[in-house]
């Protein structure tokens, strides 16, 4: 089928879809809306008041407005007719760090559906849909870590919104490619849960179960009083007794520490079970919501992972969540969280997402290239060097979690792998291989020579796939970082890093992702690099350790 037919074909879908759903249509009728495999344009319109209104008072609720939507075979060019417009609210959205404005900025919106304009008119639902969250994405330069994200979380079993793409128009100004992120409402929620008494939304940084604190949540969903939530505050402050024991028929802690395992694992720094920052009044736990059902059982939902993939969390340090750090000191509890941790690495790899994150960096390109320059967060260049620090913490991260695992009690048990997630993009094919060197294990490289170590020594160095794994013996509690660099035409490049924190005396694994220009370095003669070991013990003075080595022409793996 040709491009217009495709595009032909999905509009005439879409519109069949807005044109009402028959007795025989799909329950979920806007599941063709969360798939991270198309792009859809949105046309807003607003009148003169309306946006004016948003300039002049960006915090303000839904003003008046027009939808439209459209639906494409994957590029801008093949983008169908328009659905008719149809009244609804719109209102911006963003927090400290995503908040753009509406005149000059890329903004993020909120639309909802069944808005009740001042004539007293009120809005119908779209495809089943109350609202609709269309995020910027201006603190993800590769605009993957949301949908990656939310996949992660999915695959544990955690309930976790399904997102898909739209480029968005504001009275016909293009606004860029935004993710259209599923809302947690009574429309949602019965996806995951048989009942809902209440949905809480942690509305600022730092809200939490502290005692007295109830008030500062937002009830998203349920109506007054916040019975229940006072009964999980209280449960989780309660010192007598045991923990886990006490929070049994308030809050289902094996769910809770599935979604704690996969904020850890995926770097999700400003979650709940995010870093800790010494400042007042605190700033974590933030981005998640609480959500009890009629018999007052509570479980935890993901939100605002755009800052994610990228920073190396520790898997058991405590953070600002008070439900985490009680359970990382329970017994019971941090049994159930080292085990979803287990669960976490099977799960994760086995939605191969960097295969997926080419394939939709790929199917983005076209869309984020339209993006006027006055609204435009992240270029090009940008976008890729995103794209490829995703890549290297996907990468790196399943060795991470590795190490630490080999820590705990159980050492050594498996988990399930689950079976790849689709991407309906094509791949591009791997470079040929050459017919000069078809040797199923590479050389190793030339034995590297470090300056002598007083607390550090290098086991093994190796190429594994696509990354550098170095294997040391480190003999006192610290931070191991290593650094690789390559010479090029303009100087000096980073090639990777990694960094480590050391419990105790022992072997220690960095697992550092090369980047393309390295591997393909590797592909076509050899790679020269340059290493720094950098080891900041617990006392003592900081240790630096630098070699050079090559390494060997090494073909791309099938």
């Amino acid at each position: 089928m040709s491009r217009l037919g495709r595009a032909a074909a999905l509009s005439c879908c879409l519109l069949c879809l807005l044109g009402g759903a028959s007795a025989r249509a799909a329950e979920d009728e806007a599941a063709p809306l969360f798939r991270p495999d198309a792009i859809y344009a949105i046309d807003l319109q607003l009148p003169p008041a309306s946006f004016k209104t948003l300039e002049d008072e960006p915090e303000v609720e839904y003003v008046e407005g027009t939808f439209s939507i459209a639906a494409s075979d994957g590029s801008p060019d093949g983008v169908g007719p328009f659905s008719p417009p149809r009244m609804v609210g719109i209102r911006l959205k963003g927090g400290g760090g995503s908040f753009r404005a509406l005149k000059d900025e890329k903004a993020a919106f909120k639309i909802k559906f069944n808005f009740e304009n001042s004539k007293g008119e009120k809005g119908k639902k779209f495809l089943g849909l109350k609202k609709l969250t269309l995020n910027n994405m201006v603190q993800d330069a590769s605009m993957l870590h949301e949908t990656m994200a939310y996949e992660a979380f999915r695959a544990l079993g955690v309930p976790a919104p399904r997102t898909g793409y739209a480029n968005v128009y504001v009275n016909g100004v293009n606004y860029g490619v935004h993710l259209n992120v599923e809302t947690y409402d009574d429309v949602s929620l019965p996806r995951h849960f048989a009942s809902t008494q209440h949905l809480y939304e942690a509305d600022a940084p730092g809200t939490d179960v502290r005692t007295g604190e109830q008030d500062s949540f937002e009830i998203d969903e349920g109506d007054p009083p916040a019975t229940d939530l006072e009964v999980l505050i209280a449960a989780a402050n309660d010192a007598v007794g045991d923990w886990s024991n006490g929070m049994a028929g308030v809050a289902d802690l094996e769910e809770m520490a599935r979604m704690w395992a996969v904020e850890r694992y995926i770097g999700h720094w400003d979650g709940y079970a995010g870093v800790v920052e010494p400042v007042a009044p605190p700033v974590r736990p933030n981005n998640y919501y609480l959500h009890s059902e009629d018999s007052g059982l509570f479980s935890m939902l993901p939100w605002g992972t755009d800052q994610t993939w990228g920073m190396d969390v520790e898997f058991d340090e405590p953070s600002g969540g008070l439900l985490f750090n009680e359970c990382l000191a329970d017994a019971s509890c941090d049994e159930l969280y080292v085990e979803a941790l287990r669960e976490t690495q099977g799960a994760v790899a086995g939605l191969d997402l960097d295969a997926q994150a080419g394939c939709l960096a790929e199917l983005l390109a076209p869309w984020q290239a339209l993006e006027g320059a006055d609204r435009r967060e992240f270029d090009a260049e940008q976008i890729a060097e995103g794209v490829d620090e995703a890549d290297e913490f996907l990468a790196a991260r399943p060795d991470e979690l590795s190490d630490w695992l080999e820590t705990q009690p159980g050492a050594g048990e498996g988990a399930a792998v689950g079976p790849p997630a689709p991407c309906t993009l094509p791949s591009p094919p791997p470079p040929a291989r050459s017919d000069s060197h078809t040797d199923a294990t590479p050389p190793a490289p030339r034995q590297i020579v470090l300056s002598p170590a007083a607390h550090l020594k290098l086991l093994r160095f190796a190429v594994s796939g696509r990354r550098l794994r170095t294997v040391l013996d480190v003999d006192l509690p610290g931070v191991v970082r290593e650094t690789a660099t390559t010479a090029g035409k303009g100087g000096d490049s980073r090639v990777c890093s990694a960094r480590r924190s050391v419990g105790a005396p022992g072997k220690v694994i960095l697992g550092c992702a090369l980047g393309k220009v390295a591997r393909q370095r590797l592909h076509d003669g050899r790679l020269a690099l340059d290493l720094i070991l950098r080891f900041v013990p617990k006392t003592g003075a900081p240790e630096s350790y630098a070699g050079h080595f090559d390494l060997p022409r090494r073909p791309p793996s099938s």
